[in-house]
Order: C-alpha cells, then structure tokens, then sequence
C-alpha cells in the first residue's frame, strides 16, 4: 500500500519551481488548490525571505493544499525544511470544506519579523535570488 499525504502550503512551497526542485521532478500546476487556515497569520521569519505562521486568533492565511504527495515527495519536503520546523496535523478549508492536512509550523527557536509575508511580492522581487542561493534536497 503506498501512503499518500495532503500538505498545507503558506511560503514558498506555493511557488511551482520551488516545489519542483524540493521534490526533484517537474510539477503538474493543478497539484495545489487554493485553501484558507484560519487561527493564524503569516510573517516574514527575521532575516530571512520566507514566511512562518504565528498563532492568531482573528488571523487567516490563504496558502495551497498539494494533495497525494508520496511519501518519497515527504522525505524530500522533510529535508527541505529541516530542524527548524515540524509537521503537525491542522484542519484547512478547500472548495468549502473543511480538511484535515499537515503543515510545517516553526519551532519555538523560529523568530519572526512582524512585518508580514507577501507571496505576490515574493515572487516580483526575491524569487530569483532564493532559487539561485537556497539549498535544496538532493
């Protein structure tokens, strides 16, 4: 039986080329579908050009479910985001509906930024320099 998991995308997973080179192979894009996950919001991590959540009660983040990752797609995300954050259980809305997915939260040792985290800007002005200098899993 081979497992398959649904994650929950806030930063710069969303991005297509990110995500092709975390798990190592082209990405069809209808693999993410837009959701909400309501009880937080999400802040640049301090000196760094990727976000983090931060628990908030009023806050929402509108990120992208990838759903039937294989477990070898895990490992790699796993490699990716490493030590500094863990893969927990949360619920997400998709198409309406209520989801039970993982998402990688940030350990305790994770500071934030306040200023908040914008994909759309990501993707204008730091995108290049975080595909040209950010490691990613072999």
């Amino acid at each position: 039986m081979c497992l398959r998991m649904d994650l929950f995308f806030y930063g710069t997973l969303m991005d297509l080329d990110v995500l092709a080179r975390v798990l190592g192979r082209p990405v069809a894009p209808g693999i993410l579908q837009v959701a909400t996950l309501s009880g937080w919001r999400r802040v640049r991590a301090a000196g760094e050009a990727y976000p983090i959540l931060l628990a908030d009660p009023a806050g929402m983040v509108e990120g992208r479910l990838a759903s039937g990752l294989s477990a070898e797609d895990v490992a790699r995300l796993d490699r990716y985001e490493g030590d500094s954050y863990e893969r927990v259980e949360i619920s997400v809305s998709a198409g309406g509906k209520p989801r039970a997915v993982q998402i990688y939260r940030p350990r305790a040792h994770v500071q934030a930024d306040p200023k908040p985290w914008d994909f759309a800007a990501w993707v204008a002005t730091e995108k290049a320099g975080f595909l040209s200098t950010h490691p990613f899993p072999g």
